[in-house]
């Protein structure tokens, strides 16, 4: 999640005390704010998928 979750609280960390040492800023990739659908085939629309991982990659890269 984006909100509330232990990677917003690491990103947030990593924000505060590091921000001065980093070369790009911290991109965040994190599933939809909503509850969680009990129909599995819904979770794709969700959660972070490999479609968008690979261009967040490809931008810190370049």
């Amino acid at each position: 999640m984006r909100t509330g979750g232990i990677s917003a609280n690491l990103r947030s960390a990593v924000i505060g005390n590091f921000w001065d040492y980093l070369d790009v800023p911290i991109i965040c990739l994190s599933s939809q704010v909503v509850l969680t659908p009990y129909a599995g085939t819904l979770n794709e629309w969700i959660m972070v998928q490999p479609a968008q991982i690979v261009p967040a990659v490809e931008q810190l890269c370049h």
